[in-house]
């Protein structure tokens, strides 16, 4: 094998088993009980710690105690190791030991290959081989088990170098580095250009919901347009009739309609804005209004079902199938055996809005509104479903709960825990939103569309820019370890 590849390579050159090369080679370890109590000593490397770039992530670094460090026998770092992951779903990833490297002590755990090679070879080289295309696909010729499974110390044995002589690897070490620094400066020039994008969408969430993004419109429209206070009046007015005939098929289904009108005393009134001299000014055609108000039914929690309910049936949308204007293609939806009960009280409609109630803390309150196309279908527990007024527009107050500014007064009582936050049905209801008058909810949603049609195209194209940089590097590591660059 290693002479076919060799006739490929430029004379000098040779391949050689990665084996062959290095001079240490081993994994590292962990207390007992593992080190989630340690908040100090020596940094503990694992899988986790190695980036999609070759380097390092320490924002959730871990610990060994010192006097464990010291008693350790094998696993500590030095400058030029090579390390590879060496089981789970990052497997193969392939990161390397700088001289830039921040923890002057530090060791790796049970999970992470240390690679040390040969004083006269440069590790550098060795590194960008295993880190290119064809490096990983050596690698990972030794994966075995499933999707949590991993290679074994025999990789080694079937990684096979291109080995260029000494001089040489140093020139190649600088040309990919040199390449990779200007693709490197275009990714960030690209990463940035997406945060923008991402800025600007909020910046035209806030100017949508606080009467900015319309002020024109509203000016060469004022003559026509309805105040939002009457338009709060007639959804009051479709609230309580909504209740009431809920109330009277409730009474029916029970064989025991109401004799008088007692029984419309029990209505609530919708939860009141508190102080709104405290809320930010509105536009004087405007009103300020809880979620409560334009709600006709719910919120409600969503179906628990146990794992084993899953598999078939109906589809159900769970808290990772949607983000802020996106939902998983209804084909896609996992499917659960629900009976006919819960189908009927789990069951989305067209307009109802979803929101998850818990999360992490940056994607707590994540809402949607669901679209044709979306039926049957139930929601998960991990969210609530309200129904909205017919004279409210449904995209107008996704819109309004996407924005931060919006997110922010709905989140505002959220209970934290580790890692977790959560909202419950009140923090809903209470959460005060701006009202415009109907015509111009619908300007609003369809001059929001448009600008995010733009984003999302400029967006794409930027992805599509990212992964031609992926590209790029992988064709210069090609390029290189052919003896081509």
């Amino acid at each position: 094998m290693s002479e076919a590849l060799t006739k490929e390579l430029p004379d000098e050159w040779e391949v050689v088993p990665l084996t062959e090369l290095l001079i240490q080679f081993e994994t590292g370890t962990r207390p007992k009980g593992g080190v989630g109590k340690y908040t100090e000593g020596v940094p503990s490397i694992g899988a986790e710690h190695l980036n999609a770039e070759g380097g390092f992530k320490f924002e959730k670094i871990k610990f060994v105690p010192e006097e464990y460090a010291t008693s350790m026998k094998r696993g500590h770092l030095q400058e030029g190791d090579i390390l590879v992951v060496k089981d789970g779903a990052t497997t193969a990833k392939t990161s390397l030991v700088r001289k830039s490297f921040p923890h002057k002590d530090a060791v790796i755990n049970e999970h992470v290959f240390r690679c040390k090679v040969n004083k006269n070879i440069e590790s550098a080289y060795i590194f960008y081989y295993l880190f290119s295309g064809k490096g990983q696909k050596e690698i990972l010729s030794d994966f075995r088990g499933a999707a949590q499974g991993g290679i074994s110390k025999g990789f080694t044995d079937k990684v096979n170098i291109p080995l260029a002589p000494h001089e040489q690897q140093k020139r190649i070490v600088a040309k990919i580095e040199e390449l990779f620094s200007h693709i490197d400066a275009g990714i960030e020039a690209l990463k940035k250009a997406k945060q923008l994008l991402k800025q600007y969408r909020q910046s035209v969430l806030k100017a949508a919901v606080t009467g900015e993004l319309t002020k024109e419109w509203r000016e060469a429209n004022k003559d026509n347009i309805e105040p939002a206070s009457q338009l709060l009046e007639r959804i009051l007015k479709e609230r309580r009739q909504k209740w009431e005939e809920k109330q009277l098929e409730q009474f029916k289904a029970k064989g025991k309609m109401p004799k008088d009108g007692k029984w419309k005393e029990k209505y609530k009134e919708p939860v009141q804005v508190v102080n709104v001299a405290e809320l930010e000014e509105l536009p004087s055609t405007w009103e300020w209004g809880c979620l409560d108000s334009v709600i006709v039914d719910g919120p409600h929690n969503g179906l628990y079902l146990p794992k084993t309910k899953y598999g078939g049936g109906v589809p159900i949308i769970r808290i990772d199938d949607f983000q802020d204007g996106y939902i998983r293609a209804y084909d896609y939806l996992q499917k659960v055996n629900a009976n006919k009960s819960e189908v009927k009280t789990y069951s989305l409609q067209i307009g109802d809005l979803v929101i998850n109630r818990v999360n992490s803390p940056t994607h707590l309150g994540k809402c949607m509104v669901v679209k044709e196309g979306y039926e049957p279908c139930l929601f998960e527990s991990n969210m609530m479903k309200a129904e909205l007024s017919l004279n409210i527009t449904s995209d107008y107050i996704d819109y309004y709960i996407q924005s931060t500014f919006g997110r922010s007064k709905l989140i505002r009582n959220a209970k934290w825990a580790v890692n977790q936050a959560s909202i419950n049905q009140q923090d809903v209801r209470s959460t005060e939103i701006t009202l415009p008058p109907f015509e111009e909810q619908n300007e609003i949603t369809q001059v929001v569309s448009e600008k995010f049609d733009v984003i999302d195209r400029l967006n794409n194209e930027l992805d599509i820019q990212l992964c031609k940089a992926e590209k790029n590097r992988q064709s210069i590591l090609a390029s290189a370890f052919s003896g081509n660059l």
